[in-house]
């Protein structure tokens, strides 16, 4: 039987692919990719791109990230995939990042098990762990919580000395307010492993910069 792989790419740098994720997209004959918007480029396709064998059959699917018809999109999606599990063919859907992890891959997934098909997943390094390397920055430690949350949460912080916003992008000033009103330091990293890759700390330069591929680390005594 055929088997739909999902598999994490990792938050942008080729190097960062664990050696099983390369194993794997090296020998399925179809590689998926999501793309936030239509007819657009897939960040995790242009990260396992080096990796893909000539001759793979490579189809890019929209996903669009938030919106009202994202479960019609992953049908669709998934429609594509169960066609060529059926041929026989073993599919690799790439995630930016871990494919648990704010992921489209989960989207789709509903769909692949309500069919029976053999499903494996690869987890990759994700981008706040990436850009807590990259800044050298403790994310939690001892038997304190590591709170990740989307931005638009970021209000329903308590007690946590250690938090991660995730898609701070369009949320930068509420997510600053917030973290600054409750006294927590901050290191705001965008395009970690990427070509533009940018770590700020200043608040009007983190305003003024506003990138979609965005997050904060964030903690207090």
């Amino acid at each position: 039987m055929a088997t739909l792989y999902g598999i994490g790419v990792g938050p942008g740098d080729s190097e960062l692919l664990t050696m099983k994720a390369v194993k794997t997209i090296e020998k399925c004959q179809v590689i998926v990719a999501p793309s936030a918007t239509e007819n657009g480029e897939s960040i995790a396709l242009e990260t396992a791109k080096e990796y893909i064998k000539p001759g793979t059959e490579v189809v890019i699917k929209h996903f669009p990230m938030g919106k009202k018809d994202r479960v019609i999109k992953a049908l669709q999606a998934y429609e594509f995939i169960e066609a060529r599990l059926r041929e026989g063919k073993d599919v690799a859907f790439l995630t930016i990042g871990d494919p648990y992890v704010y992921s489209t891959y989960s989207h789709m997934l509903k769909h692949v098990r309500d069919c029976g098909f053999k499903v494996q997943t690869i987890p990759g390094i994700t981008s706040f762990c990436a850009a807590a390397s990259l800044v050298n920055e403790t994310l939690v430690v001892g038997n304190e919580r590591l709170v990740i949350m989307p931005a638009a949460n970021v209000k329903e912080i308590t007690d946590e000395k250690f938090v991660v916003v995730m898609k701070v992008y369009k949320h930068e000033e509420e997510v600053l307010d917030v973290l600054e009103e409750k006294g927590f330091e901050y290191i705001y990293a965008s395009r970690v492993g990427r070509e533009g890759e940018t770590v700020l700390t200043n608040r009007e330069e983190i305003l003024k910069l506003r990138d979609y591929m965005s997050l904060i680390i964030a903690n207090r005594k």
